[in-house]
């Protein structure tokens, strides 16, 4: 698979070879360098901080804390501190835009990156790498593994061995820089298959393991298979214990999401008309407080037409986090001077007032401005806008 490295180049760096495993085949754990820096620490009694970044089947009290008590119990002797990094509704794309602040803040020794079923806006490629990249130019001896959840959708092509879309994408970048990756979708697909397994009930089924109510999000079963799957994969590594440095190949992407910020609402030029939300006390913030919070991180909100914010930056592209519900509004964006174009805004969750994000299609490198301006707001309604995700450095 790997050529091998003479043994003081083992000692000291890793990712000076690329591995070679078949991004198309789905395989449910592929060691790779290993976990080296973690382990080294676990066994020397730690401390250790693990992060886990992901959305909502991460936020879940589910594999993050029963995976967290297994490291507490394999390593009775170091102190183990869990980062709680998950977001619901988020992927990649929004993870490579908050890495820094939520996770590389707080001196993680492993992240977990969770982030298949989420997906990564069409900028798959770019945010996966981007937080690989960012990751290890800030601390090359933290360490990373990639874990993949599975929806409905990926049932069929992990029962025929075959690796999902967004998996093929992560597993090319993991063969790069060495990163192991799990798949909990094979062993979830294998079990349904055999007959052991219901996908989806919502009530119980006699001799069987329901594992999700609604097909993505596990039950407490479906989560204890995820915990068990990533244990006895990382059981296969724990000899690889050294601490060393990870090197930064030349990237897979060169427009991958390298650099990146989180720019508040409050700094992105607002017109007169905007004003702050008491987050405390709105109701539309408050309806889904812990993934507005995550999202939005304080908000501003207009009630007319032709309310505009205009961001400047050094970069790709741009998003914009928002508060979509009721009636769909509708909001303009003209970057460079060029053509308008027109992004509808649509709750398609009618449960709650989600907080949602979007993004501007990707552009050349360089300096570029964008101005934002709400169109069409439906009768009684506001318009709720947060941070804005920056690929690239904002500019004043």
């Amino acid at each position: 698979m790997r050529r091998m490295l003479a043994p003081l180049m083992l000692a000291t760096c890793l990712g000076a070879a690329p591995y070679s495993h078949d991004v198309e085949v789905a395989e449910e754990f592929r060691p790779r360098d290993g976990l080296p820096n973690l382990f080294a620490k676990l066994q020397a009694g730690g401390p250790v901080r693990i992060a886990y970044l992901g959305g909502s089947i991460t936020a879940a009290a589910g594999w993050r804390p029963k995976t967290l008590a297994w490291f507490k119990a394999q390593y009775p002797a170091a102190e183990v501190v869990e980062i709680n990094a998950a977001i619901s509704g988020t992927g990649s794309d929004f993870g490579a835009c908050r890495v820094r602040g939520d996770v590389l803040a707080q001196s993680p020794d492993l992240v977990f990156l969770e982030c298949r079923v989420n997906g990564g806006g069409g900028f798959e490629r770019q945010s996966v790498e981007g937080i690989v990249r960012q990751v290890w130019k800030q601390s090359p001896r933290t360490d990373i593994c990639f874990v993949y959840t599975i929806g409905p959708w990926m049932l069929k092509d992990l029962q025929a061995g075959k690796a999902v879309p967004f998996s093929r994408i992560m597993e090319g970048i993991a063969n790069l820089y060495g990163i192991p990756t799990i798949d909990l979708g094979v062993e979830i697909a294998k079990r349904e298959k055999e007959g052991s397994l219901v996908f989806q009930s919502a009530a119980p089924v006699d001799g069987k393991l329901v594992f999700s109510g609604d097909g993505v999000h596990p039950g407490e079963a479906g989560h204890e298979v995820y915990r068990d799957v990533i244990a006895r994969s990382l059981l296969q590594i724990t000899g690889k214990a050294l601490a060393q440095d990870h090197l930064l190949p030349p990237a897979l992407d060169p427009t991958c999401w390298e650099t990146t910020a989180l720019l508040p609402v409050t700094a992105a030029n607002p017109s007169p008309g905007w004003s702050a939300v008491d987050t405390a006390t709105d109701a539309v913030y408050g309806d889904d407080r812990g993934r507005t919070e995550g999202m939005l991180r304080g908000a501003m909100s207009c009630s007319r037409a032709g309310e505009t914010f205009t961001v400047k930056w050094s970069g790709t592209t741009l998003g914009m986090s928002d508060i979509p519900y009721g009636e769909p509004c509708v909001v303009e964006a003209v970057v460079d001077g060029g053509t308008p174009f027109a992004v509808k805004r649509v709750q398609t969750e009618k449960i709650r007032k989600y907080a949602r994000f979007w993004y501007l299609p990707e552009l050349p490198p360089g300096e570029h401005t964008a101005v934002f301006t709400v169109k069409e707001i439906p009768a009684g309604a506001r318009v709720y806008v947060g941070q804005f995700l920056v690929v690239g450095t904002p500019r004043p």
